[in-house]
């Protein structure tokens, strides 16, 4: 039987090889994690390659450019140099059309409730139109029965209650206005992240672009979809989406007086694929590869870059998928874009 003395020596003993071994545990994790690093420092790990899932992609169809003036670029932005962008970006699908055998009855159903009671009339393809007797501007709908995608027009530019601006609504009454809208109509889409508005006068029969609220005839809501991968999207025309409603005034209260509506929905289904080098995109802007989606202003030829970015590209045509785009913007109003994915992964 150990004697106190004993046990008290046992226990220092026990004590001090328990410290030891512990020390030389947190020493070898701590120098397994300094070799880690140094390693990753000399030689890292390459990143596993994109996915590249969908194998090559379809060609990302931008507008024709409508201004073919050959501009000179120069490089103004913060840091006085290009980005650097990652290596790839995520391509995610559009979700497709269902075909429901039902969709004319029940698109029917859903523009008599926006006042469209009169129709349908065929206009082609899956696109028909009904018309509001109501209306004192001859308001109509045509519209996809399949896709929802619409069109409103009516002759609201000669009418004198809007001419006036009688009863019109302010900016926030005129976003609930467009937006009660599209409920009625059941397409108001759950990915909308900023709405805004946009006020026009109204001179010689044409619209013209209004400083303010206090200047204007018509008041244009643009519904624009939510940042993707941290991302923004842009539409043909940058400054506006492809879903746009015009509120006017009228007699008693204000009402709707033109719209265009195209709506794709974007799946969490995504796959990444090589993006070409900021520098790769400089070179085919100046080469006038790219699609100008706004000309300069002042009909100056050279164009200072004031930032150069990612986002996403969102047509007014049916698409597959939502495909990366580099933005150049520059002074004096300049954008354009152009294709970011690789073009190896481009079926052209």
């Amino acid at each position: 039987m150990l004697t106190l003395n004993q046990a008290t020596g046992v226990t220092k003993k026990l004590a001090k090889w328990t410290v030891i071994i512990i020390g030389t545990l947190i020493t070898l994790i701590i120098l397994f994690r300094i070799g880690i690093f140094l390693k990753n420092i000399i030689s890292p790990t390459p990143p596993q390659p994109p996915t590249v899932s969908y194998g090559i992609l379809p060609i990302l169809e931008l507008p024709n450019n409508l201004d073919n003036k050959n501009y000179s670029y120069a490089i103004d932005t913060v840091t006085g140099n290009l980005p650097k962008f990652p290596d790839r970006a995520k391509v995610f699908k559009i979700v497709p059309l269902s075909i429901n055998l039902l969709a004319l009855k029940k698109t029917g159903q859903d523009v008599t409730q926006a006042g469209f009671v009169n129709g349908p009339a065929r206009v082609n393809g899956n696109v028909y139109q009904w018309t509001d007797p109501s209306s004192a501007i001859g308001k109509k709908i045509n519209i996809d029965i399949f896709s929802s995608e619409f069109n409103v027009s009516s002759a609201f530019l000669n009418d004198p209650n809007v001419q006036n601006g009688n009863n019109l609504p302010s900016p926030d009454e005129a976003i609930k206005l467009a937006q009660n809208f599209l409920s009625g109509m059941e397409i108001l889409p759950t990915d909308i992240e900023t709405i805004k508005p946009y006020y026009y006068s109204i001179q010689n029969s044409q619209l013209t672009s209004a400083s303010s609220v206090s200047d204007a005839q018509v008041i244009e809501v643009d519904l624009f979809q939510k940042n993707l991968d941290s991302l923004p999207i842009y539409y043909p025309k940058p400054y506006n989406s492809t879903m746009n409603i015009f509120v006017g005034g009228g007699e008693n209260r204000p009402q709707i007086l033109q719209a265009q509506y195209f709506h794709q929905e974007v799946s969490t289904e995504s796959a990444t694929y090589p993006i070409k080098t900021s520098e790769e995109a400089f070179v085919e802007l100046k080469d006038g590869k790219a699609y100008i989606a706004n000309p300069a202003i002042l009909g100056k030829d050279e164009i200072l870059l004031k930032e150069v970015s990612l986002a996403y590209y969102m047509s007014d045509k049916t698409q597959d998928y939502l495909m990366p785009i580099v933005v150049f913007k520059g002074a004096d109003g300049f954008i354009a874009y152009l294709s970011a994915v690789k073009d190896e992964w481009i079926n052209k």
